[in-house]
């Protein structure tokens, strides 16, 4: 058989040789397996090292530098690369250079790329990488301070009850805690003493429901929900509302002892939304919740049975 020469370089090459009449340099060379740009430039928020191109946020899997600079690359450039499921990719990082306030803020970032079938067949592109370091959108709301979109309300029949506002806010603080440790846009902007209870103010309508949700399997009450208009979503065309959800814990629990029309009833159990009474006379009487709201009770000064 004549011999085959690359068309590009002279090289002599065989039937195995990739088209157009080139040896493997000179093809990849003509036909990278990738392509990126020599610069890039992405943000990364200060506080929670969420990232973004332009002004979506996309929320870190990991707080190492290094891990998110591939995630962005990776989410940000190679994405259609990684889809084809034809490359696999490794990243290694040089030529720091830090700000005054020790931030890292360009590197040089070589992308090398093998290809899945035949990993002799690769690539590699060094970028230059620089990072703006700016606050999301949640956490320039958290610096704030006063950020809330929804709002619930805790409220007693009576200051004495005050133990269960206490009680609840316990249960509430414990229970964002932990969604916020999973989510940061889960949150209490902030908390404000009222008449006969307190006011929650929230960061979303979702943490809204989910307390809501968290109450009723481990406290009694009646729930009343408003919406208020407090402005227009241009883009959406409709109107943007704040939700309200109002609270009100039962005043008795299972086993007390009350007074109502100044006949003493025991509490013998609450289901979802009725209180089941029993009297001296060992009569049963079933009230809705809302009974308790609109009539004058009171608790009988002897103590409730265990």
């Amino acid at each position: 058989m004549p011999h085959r020469f690359c068309a590009i370089c002279g090289t002599v090459i065989d039937e195995f040789a990739p088209h157009f009449g080139m040896c493997l340099n000179c093809y990849l060379t003509e036909n990278p397996l990738f392509e990126l740009p020599n610069n890039y430039r992405f943000k990364l928020c200060i506080d929670c090292q969420n990232y973004a191109k332009k002004e979506d946020w996309i929320e870190s899997e990991s707080k190492d530098l290094f891990k998110i600079i591939e995630a962005a690359l990776i989410r940000f450039l190679l994405k259609n690369y990684i889809k084809q499921d034809m490359i696999i990719f490794s990243f290694s990082f040089d030529t720091f250079v830090y700000s005054s306030r020790d931030l890292l803020t360009s590197m040089d970032v070589t992308v090398l790329g093998k290809l899945r079938d035949n990993q002799k067949i690769s690539h590699q592109h060094t970028l230059k990488l620089n990072i703006s370091y700016d606050l999301c959108k949640n956490c320039t709301n958290l610096r704030a301070g006063m950020y809330y979109i929804s709002i619930i309300q805790l409220r007693v029949t009576d200051k004495s009850q005050f133990g269960v506002i206490k009680e609840a806010l316990g249960h509430i603080s414990i229970f964002v805690e932990n969604l916020f440790a999973k989510n940061q846009t889960q949150y209490i902007s902030k908390i404000e003493d009222q008449n006969l209870g307190v006011d929650l103010y929230l960061s979303t309508n979702e943490l809204m429901n989910r307390i809501i949700s968290h109450m009723r399997a481990n406290f009694t009450f009646i729930l009343n929900r408003t919406k208020k208009l407090v402005g227009r979503d241009s883009q959406k065309g409709r109107g943007l509302y704040r939700l309200k959800a109002l609270i009100k814990f039962l005043p008795v629990k299972k086993n007390d002892l009350v007074i109502i029309n100044k006949v003493t009833y025991l509490v013998e159990n609450i289901t979802k939304n009725k209180v089941v009474l029993r009297d001296e006379n060992s009569s049963k009487h079933v009230k809705n919740f809302s009974f308790f709201f609109k009539n004058k009770i009171s608790l009988n000064p002897i103590e409730g049975v265990d």
